[in-house]
């Protein structure tokens, strides 16, 4: 799976608009919020990094659930932006946590929403 990099607010303007899934290293305020989703109607999922996610406001929260976009917190390590603007997860891996959440006793639906 790509997963999308955003680095800067600039970034935004230049997104493709069929981009599904956005790692955003710039503060996710409602506003830059508004702007990814204006941008790429199809947006299904924005990952923030964990102590960005633990400041979300309200308002942030709300635009994304209201457009049925899901947000969650993480992180990548090492990606140089300069060099591709993507960043690529095993899907095996994807898979291996999809194993081990339904070990623990979620459901398909939970796992799909994000355990």
């Amino acid at each position: 799976m790509k997963i999308r990099v955003v680095s800067s607010r600039d970034e935004i303007a230049q997104l493709n608009p069929n981009e599904r899934m956005v790692h955003t290293v710039a503060p996710p305020t409602a506003l830059v919020l508004l702007e990814l989703i204006n941008r790429c109607p199809k947006l299904k999922a924005v990952e923030v990094h964990p102590s960005r996610f633990q400041r979300l406001s309200t308002p942030s929260i709300c635009i994304l659930k209201v457009q049925g976009v899901k947000i969650f917190p993480g992180f990548i390590q090492g990606h140089r932006t300069d060099r591709s603007e993507y960043y690529t997860v095993d899907d095996g891996l994807i898979l291996q946590k999809a194993v081990e959440l339904q070990a623990e006793g979620f459901d398909s639906e939970e796992i799909v929403a994000g355990g």
